[in-house]
């Protein structure tokens, strides 16, 4: 899954996801079935004016979200 951020003219941030043919309004549930299924999100793209702190949030958070499934998938496989 790869997300896109958008910054417009009034510092508004709206997030979208990247798909093969455009992109759709971002959704938690479409991102937590992709994790299920795939285990991990793909680095973010930027549109517009981010801050290099921004970006690093957000480039945070997505390694924080991957780590997790690693250790939450780990865990599935243990189980088994």
């Amino acid at each position: 899954m790869k997300l896109k951020f958008k910054k417009d003219e009034f510092q508004n941030i709206s997030v979208v996801h990247q798909l093969d043919n455009g992109e759709c309004s971002f959704s938690y549930v479409e991102m937590i079935k992709h994790l299920i299924s795939f285990g991990n999100i793909v680095e973010p793209e930027f549109d517009g004016d981010f801050t290099d702190a921004e970006k690093e949030s957000v480039a945070s958070m997505s390694k924080y979200i991957n780590e997790a499934m690693t250790e939450l998938r780990e865990e599935w496989d243990d189980e088994d």
